[in-house]
């Protein structure tokens, strides 16, 4: 085979002729197949490792948002403000029921027309009381279940019209010259709302059921003291000391018996 035959055949069929062996030529055109996918997996990584970045720091953000907008917990700190907040309002409530309020009286045994304007006083002096004992309990970050809060609060609505009821029976036996009577039913206003208080939040914790029990005293106490106030306003020889120690006896006595039980029962239910 002539040198212009092999360069021919070499041509044609891109195989190169040395000596008696052949030898596969490369061909430009085909890519690098290797080194192609090993780019490809490097930019894979790349891309992934980019985006797990994005993903964790997006977490983060979460994160931080969450606990930013979380409510923040309610300490024991709010529970040692209770008691000087239901002093204050106690005192307050008694202060403001020495005024020369018009009076209702007694008729056939049972209380008779109320005077419209003692009526409104009442009222704004209770919801002065239940706004204030929502504010320091915050039943919302107290109970963990959102019925047991509505429960709350229709707990301590309740004992303010019980406890509203009360002092307008106190108020009727102004001038009468007799010594009104049931002192042991006004003890239980305070002491079974604190009593159900606690209980609404037994699987709360202990530090929730003192507060929660001691939430509805906010609203007892002071509505107390202003029952005995009013009753003392008629002209009867009875002051402040009077009054806050019929409150103490009537009101703060029982609540404390109360919250005492509430507190004792985590300890009990352990030590059983």
């Amino acid at each position: 085979m002539t040198t212009r035959s092999t360069s021919h055949l070499q041509l044609v069929t891109d195989t190169a002729f040395t000596g008696n062996t052949t030898a596969e030529q490369p061909d430009a055109a085909q890519p690098d197949v290797t080194h192609t996918d090993t780019a490809q997996t490097e930019d894979d990584r790349a891309f992934a490792a980019a985006q797990d970045e994005r993903f964790r720091d997006l977490l983060d953000r979460a994160a931080q948002l969450d606990a930013a907008a979380a409510p923040a917990p309610v300490t024991g700190t709010r529970v040692r403000l209770l008691v000087p907040l239901t002093a204050g309002l106690t005192v307050l409530l008694a202060l403001l029921g020495d005024q020369p309020w018009q009076l209702p009286q007694r008729a056939g045994g049972a209380v008779g027309a109320v005077p419209q304007s003692l009526v409104t006083f009442l009222l704004l002096c209770g919801a002065l009381c239940v706004w204030a004992a929502g504010r320091a309990v915050r039943p919302e970050r107290t109970f963990d279940s959102p019925s047991a809060v509505r429960v709350w609060w229709l707990l301590v609505i309740g004992a303010m019209v019980v406890s509203l009821t009360s002092a307008l029976s106190l108020t009727s036996w102004a001038g009468t010259g007799e010594q009104p009577g049931g002192l042991a039913v006004r003890c239980l206003v305070p002491l079974v709302a604190a009593l159900l208080a606690g209980a609404l939040a037994h699987a709360d914790g202990r530090a929730s059921r003192i507060r929660a029990a001691l939430g509805t005293g906010v609203v007892t106490v002071p509505m107390t003291a202003l029952g005995w106030s009013l009753l003392a306003s008629s002209g009867a020889a009875a002051g402040l000391g009077d009054v806050l120690g019929m409150t103490l006896l009537s009101g703060a006595a029982p609540l404390a018996l109360a919250v005492a039980f509430v507190a004792a029962d985590h300890r009990r239910v352990h030590t059983a």
